[in-house]
């Protein structure tokens, strides 16, 4: 594992920072990219460097967005701080709505595909795969992925739900695809805070919630899995 360096990415109430087993330093997200200048709820906008186990890692979190305005270039900006930092392995974290009604709230599923639907044009492929997927994790699934800003309705819902798509949410595209650009070994893992056929209008603190939620109930088995893997590679 003498080659690895690890950065994961997280958004919305994903806080993974205690995964750390030792941290050596911390920045401020916004002062690294100067041109972060929002404060969206769930993201603490910091990066911490330290280690899991004996691997070097990046723990990013707060992330940027399509629907937030930002442009393609910034988020190739976005991961070659990575690059730079010679990161080698990236896992981008992202909380959905789940359209796979065997998904529950709080599940975590690692992503096989990625399905592009851009309301808002952004050049990256419609299709996706990701170049690391940790071999001995379940679930898998197929993530759609759109540019929002608005939370899709019912009748868009069942079209996603019958390309194939298990998951849905507005981060992570650009991110897999940049990171892949810059040789950066990319796996995705998605957060289910909600069920997308639920009758009760979602909000964005009910989002954060549930991530919340989810973490504390998935760190240790995530970081068991993590450090499984990478002793593998």
């Amino acid at each position: 594992m003498a080659h690895i360096k690890l950065a994961i990415i997280t958004g919305s109430g994903l806080d993974f920072s205690n995964i750390l087993d030792l941290c050596l330093r911390e920045e401020s997200l916004t002062e690294i990219f100067p041109v972060i200048n929002s404060q969206i709820i769930g993201h603490k906008y910091r990066i911490l460097h330290g280690f899991i186990d004996s691997i070097p890692t990046i723990i990013c979190n707060g992330r940027i967005h399509a629907y937030e305005g930002y442009h393609f270039e910034q988020f190739k900006e976005f991961i070659t701080y990575f690059r730079e930092k010679e990161v080698t392995h990236l896992i981008s974290i992202n909380a959905v709505g789940g359209l796979n009604r065997n998904l529950s709230v709080c599940n975590f599923v690692a992503i096989e595909k990625i399905i592009s639907i851009q309301y808002n044009p952004f050049p990256i492929p419609s299709t996706i795969f990701p170049s690391w997927i940790f071999k001995q994790y379940h679930p898998r699934g197929t993530y759609i992925w759109v540019t929002g800003p608005c939370y899709e309705t019912q009748s868009e819902l069942q079209l996603f739900l019958s390309q194939g798509g298990d998951v849905i949410g507005m981060s992570g595209g650009p991110e897999l695809y940049w990171a892949m650009q810059l040789g950066i070994k990319t796996a995705m893992f998605s957060c289910v805070t909600n069920s997308c056929f639920d009758p009760y209008p979602l909000t964005h603190e009910q989002v954060v919630k549930n991530a919340h939620k989810a973490c504390q109930q998935f760190l240790q088995t995530f970081r068991n899995a993590l450090v499984e893997e990478l002793h593998s590679l």
